[in-house]
Formats: structure tokens, C-alpha cells, sequence
């Protein structure tokens, strides 16, 4: 792993958990027994950091930009044992601070284990996957797709999917660009449960997704072995999870016929960074399919309740009723790609032994999701917004090969950026109460000559949380409903955008040479102004949840991890739970608050 990549993920490692505050890198001066062998030029300052015996020594350059953001030197990053240069081993590092990290040490070897599938990830690329930023910046939206290997801006074991083997990743991880197709089985009707949006029906979607034919060629299955379709209702399921799960957990209702195999569909599937969810390569507008699949990756196991699938289209029905005349949201061009059929099976027996949160209840569900490529002109380009963090194998930062391509200075690159996406964001958390997870591989771009010119949100069920104060709410929409305290209300901003995913773009643009952090958060601050004074009306939730606060609770994501790699959090914490009250975060657009004297909303 002493590849480009490894040193790459070393330097991430170093960086986020200084940024956590899980190690204190030392300030260097002029050490007159090092000043030989250690390159004290260029920006930034030198730090050390000593590994828990104080034998192994990491030295590196880096500058601390706002919002704690460490900045790494990557090529200046050098590993010293008892003053003894060896190569830089990401996996070392760990070894080297596992003290500090605060893990069972029992947990240890299966966090190993995701880190070093992570690494895998970027360091074992086929050559025709390297794909150099210049080229990238005008891809399509499936080269892209399959180009990301970042993963979790913030986390660094984030692409760790236990339970894929090597042949498993080579056939189903994004990053492979390969092709599957869905195995599909029959379930008895009175075991299922099917929701859909009130302008779809799951029998016509199928119908639009498989044709006709195929539907028949399912219903003859069944006939010949003297069922009736009319009882039954038809599941996709992954292949990986048919495999090893299905056949193995389901094997008594498949061999009795409770269950049944009806075949594959004949459309080609390819998966997508959030690896559950599939792209239809054979017919682009037809609609995504996210699938129960059971591996664990990043802190959960990835499977999908009945449950979930019986409230999850309700749940779009719902916020699409209440954003869906939303003027604001016209004017940005902000859209969402709606879940409008999902479906679970219950097996009874599972359901009688085991609670709502068992992974035995996600073993067999789905949904269909709207596909972003109707949403576009032909002249326009579809992109991940993950993409934005990207580093090709040059380290060439593809948002600096998007920005050359635009034409445009970085500062009003920057603002058209923030538009399309930090306003429409804000709007829905201040004017609706809507707060999603809007960073990285949950929102889409759509570019022309590579400007963000809007942004389209996905994940909308599982993601969404409602604030207890928003009106009409049905009981359909429960599950979804968080109170939040005045407090910490403006975190969903302050914390989910900007220390999740504005810090690091913010790092890259600044190491780049292309906008300097200041610059940044400046261009940051401009925007949210801009939000604010064009609503009045909002005036008193902007006092309420200020985004322009001196400072905010810090949400550490890799420390979450390395208490519980299997279920980092609960899905039911508020932020309340999930802060760290030892750590804030000075808010980086505060130096730009409107004086009071100034004329505010």
C-alpha cells in the first residue's frame, strides 16, 4: 500500500483526525538535530506527530485553515522510527495511534479491515480508470460516477463494504463500471408491503420498467408450477444479495414454493457510489432501483426494511406536496428525484423473533427512484457532487479542471456554485423545515460548460428529517419527525454543509492555488447574505438558527465510527447525541455577521 494512494490516505488520516481533535499535531521551530534531512520551505508550517510508544516520529508540512481544516503537504509527509526513515504505510499510521483512537481493542482487527478495503479502492484502479481531470471535467455522468474514489469526504474508512470478496468488488463496486442484472422473485401478496406515490402504481411501473413481455414470462413461471399471479407480488433483489442471502436465509420458503425464483430481468444494472443504488445502463430514463443489500460500509449494515418501504413513498408524497410550488425553488431550478414505488417483504417468521431494527427485517426490499437524466438539456452535463472533491492520479483537483473549463475566475465559479446549491439547501431548512444530508454523493449537479447552473437532491425517505413544528404533517410521515432544539437548529447548515463537505472543498480550492480559504468563506458569507436579505419574511428563523454564530458544536464522524464500526450511530439521535460538547467550531462565516446596526432581515 506505500503507493501514491497510500500516502494519499495517510495524509487524509492525519488530517481529519487532527481536524477531530483525536491527535494534537506539535508546531516545529528550528530543530538544529533535523535541520538537514527536513525540508522547512514552502507554505505552511512543520508538525510533528509522535506515535504512541514515542519511537515513530510523522513529520509534515501543513497550514490550519479555518474550521480547523489541516491542510497536509502530501509529498511532504515523512515517517521516522527511532530516527530511521521508512516508507509512509496509511495502515501504520493507525498502528502508530491506536491508543489515541479510543477503540476496543478487540475492535481493532474489523476496523483494520474496512481501512484496508478503502485503500483497495483507489490503489488497485485499472489504468483505464485513471482518468485525468482535464477529461473528467467533460465526461458523462457514468464515467464520473465510476471515476470517485474519495468516498466520505470527512471519513476515512468509508468504503469498507464487509462481507464483498475481491470477486464480489470486481463485479458489483462502482469503481469497476461493471454491469449486473436484477434477479427478480415472486412473494406471496398477504407477506408484502407496497407503497407508492399517489400518481403511481407499482403493477404500472413494472410494467414501464420490465415490459410486458417479461412481466409474462415472470407470470408463466408461476402458472406452471400451479400458482396465480394475482396472488403474488414481484421483488428485485440484488444478485450479491441473492446469493448470500436470499437462497441461504429464505432456503426453506424457496424450496417450498412460498418464495420464487422467476428469473432475471434483461436490462443492465450499473451500481453507484451509494452502492445499493443502481443506474439503468440499458435504458437511462428508466428509473434507479435501490436494492436491500447486506454488507456493512461506513457504520451500518445496508439493508432495507418492510417498514421503511411502507412509509418511504408517503414520505416523498409529502414533501413533494409541501416544495412542489415552491417559487424560490423554480427560480434556483432545484428539483428532487422522488422514490415513488417501494416494497418489502415480511417473513413471518423472522418477524415473530426479532424487533423493527433487526437486520433479519432488511433482508428483501426495494424502491424505485425518479432517474436526473430527463432533467437535463443535451448541452448540459449530469455530476455527483462528491466529484467536487475528486483528485485525479496526477493529483489533479477535477474542480480545478471544471473552474478552466468555465472560463471563469474561481471567486464567481464559486458563487454560481453556492447558488445552485447552499441556497436551495438553506430554503429548505429555514423556510420548510426539511433538513437532509445534502453533501457528497446525495446530490447531483447538473453543469453547463462546467458551471453548476442547479442542483437535483436524491435520498429524499431515508434521509429527510421533518421539524416538529411544520404543519399538516400525517402520521405516515412520523418516523421522520426530529425536535430540535433552537440551539443547535442552524447544524444543518453549519455542520452537514459547511464542516462536512464546504471544509474540504475549501482545502482543495486553497492547495490548488485556486481560491485561498479566506476567499472562500467570504464567497460563503456573500452567498448566505444574499439568501437572508432576499427573505424578510424569514427574519425570525434566521435569529433563531444563526448562521452567522460565533461558533458550533463539532460532530466528529470518525470518532462515531471507532466507537461501533457496525452501527456508528443510532438512526433515532439528534445532533444533541451525536456532539461533541468538549470541541467547537469557530464558524468560519462569522467575522461577516451584519453589524446590528447594519440594516438585517
Amino acid at each position: 500500500m506505500a503507493t501514491v494512494y497510500g500516502r494519499r490516505m495517510a495524509r487524509k488520516v492525519l488530517a481529519e483526525f487532527a481536524h477531530e481533535q483525536i491527535i494534537h499535531p506539535i508546531p516545529m521551530g528550528v530543530d538544529p538535530d533535523h535541520t538537514d534531512d527536513r525540508d522547512t520551505s514552502g507554505p505552511g508550517s512543520m508538525y510533528l506527530v509522535l506515535s504512541d510508544d514515542q519511537r515513530t516520529e510523522y513529520v509534515f508540512r501543513a497550514e490550519v485553515l479555518l474550521l480547523d481544516n489541516w491542510v497536509i503537504d502530501e509529498p511532504s509527509i515523512r515517517r521516522l522510527v527511532d530516527g530511521t526513515e521508512v516508507p509512509v504505510d496509511p495502515v501504520a499510521v493507525l498502528l502508530d495511534l491506536r491508543e489515541r483512537l479510543g477503540i476496543d481493542p478487540d475492535a481493532v482487527p474489523a476496523y483494520l479491515e474496512e481501512f484496508v478495503n478503502t485503500l483497495g479502492l483507489g490503489a488497485d484502479r485499472p489504468e483505464h480508470l485513471r482518468i485525468p481531470a482535464a477529461d473528467l471535467a467533460c465526461a458523462d455522468f457514468q464515467t464520473i460516477e465510476q471515476t470517485m474514489t474519495e468516498g466520505h469526504p470527512c471519513i476515512v474508512a468509508n468504503a469498507g463494504r464487509i462481507g464483498f470478496s475481491s470477486t464480489d468488488v470486481a463485479r458489483y463496486a462502482p469503481e469497476r463500471g461493471e454491469h449486473c442484472r436484477l434477479v427478480w422473485v415472486a412473494a406471496p401478496r398477504e407477506h408484502c408491503d407496497v407503497a407508492a406515490m399517489t400518481d403511481h402504481d407499482h403493477r404500472d411501473l413494472l410494467v414501464d420498467e420490465l415490459g410486458a413481455a417479461t412481466l409474462a414470462r415472470f407470470d408463466a413461471v408461476l402458472l406452471a408450477r400451479g400458482l396465480e399471479p394475482a396472488d403474488h407480488l414481484y421483488l428485485p433483489v440484488h444478485p450479491w444479495q441473492w446469493n448470500e442471502k436470499v437462497t441461504r436465509v429464505f432456503a426453506r420458503e424457496l424450496a417450498d414454493g412460498t418464495l420464487v425464483f422467476v428469473g432475471e430481468g434483461d436490462d443492465l444494472h450499473r451500481p453507484q457510489q451509494s452502492i445499493r443504488t443502481l443506474f439503468n445502463a440499458t435504458d437511462n430514463r428508466r428509473h434507479y432501483v435501490k436494492l436491500a443489500l447486506s454488507i456493512t460500509n461506513m457504520g451500518f449494515t445496508r439493508g432495507m426494511s418492510a417498514d421503511y418501504m411502507r412509509t418511504t413513498p408517503l414520505i416523498n408524497d409529502w414533501v413533494r406536496d409541501r416544495v412542489g410550488d415552491d417559487e424560490h425553488l423554480r427560480e434556483l431550478g432545484f428539483a428532487m428525484l422522488f422514490e415513488v414505488v417501494a416494497i418489502g417483504y415480511r417473513n413471518p417468521v423472522l418477524q415473530s423473533v426479532t424487533t423493527p431494527g433487526s437486520e433479519y427485517r432488511k433482508l428483501m426490499s426495494a424502491l424505485w427512484r425518479q432517474s436526473p437524466v430527463g432533467l437535463v438539456a443535451e448541452h448540459e452535463q449530469l455530476m455527483t457532487m462528491a466529484a467536487l472533491l475528486h483528485v485525479d492520479h496526477r493529483g489533479d483537483p477535477l474542480v480545478g479542471a471544471l473552474i478552466r473549463r468555465s472560463g471563469l475566475r474561481a471567486t464567481e465559479w464559486l458563487s454560481r456554485y453556492l447558488r445552485a446549491y447552499l441556497h436551495p439547501i438553506i430554503h429548505l431548512l429555514y423556510r420548510h423545515r426539511l433538513k437532509f444530508s445534502p453533501h457528497g454523493e446525495n446530490l447531483i449537479l447538473v453543469l453547463d460548460g462546467g458551471v453548476p447552473v442547479r442542483a437535483i437532491l436524491k435520498d429524499i425517505g431515508e434521509e429527510v428529517t421533518i421539524g416538529d413544528d411544520a404543519p399538516g404533517l400525517p402520521e405516515s410521515c412520523r418516523r421522520a419527525v426530529v425536535h430540535t432544539d433552537d440551539a443547535i437548529g442552524n447544524l444543518g447548515i453549519l455542520s452537514d454543509v459547511f464542516d462536512d463537505f464546504l471544509r474540504p472543498l475549501a482545502g482543495i480550492l486553497h492547495q490548488a492555488g485556486l481560491c485561498d480559504d479566506m476567499s472562500f468563506w467570504t464567497a460563503v458569507a456573500d452567498s448566505v447574505t444574499e439568501y437572508i436579505t432576499a427573505h424578510p419574511e424569514l427574519a425570525d428563523r434566521f435569529a433563531r438558527w444563526d448562521l452567522f454564530a460565533p461558533d458550533f458544536g463539532a460532530i466528529h464522524m470518525n470518532r462515531l465510527q471507532l466507537g461501533n464500526s457496525r452501527r456508528m450511530v443510532d438512526l433515532g439521535d439528534s445532533y444533541a447525541a451525536l456532539l461533541d460538547t468538549d470541541h467547537r467550531l469557530v464558524n468560519p462565516i462569522a467575522r461577516f455577521a451584519p453589524s446590528p446596526t447594519a440594516e438585517h432581515p
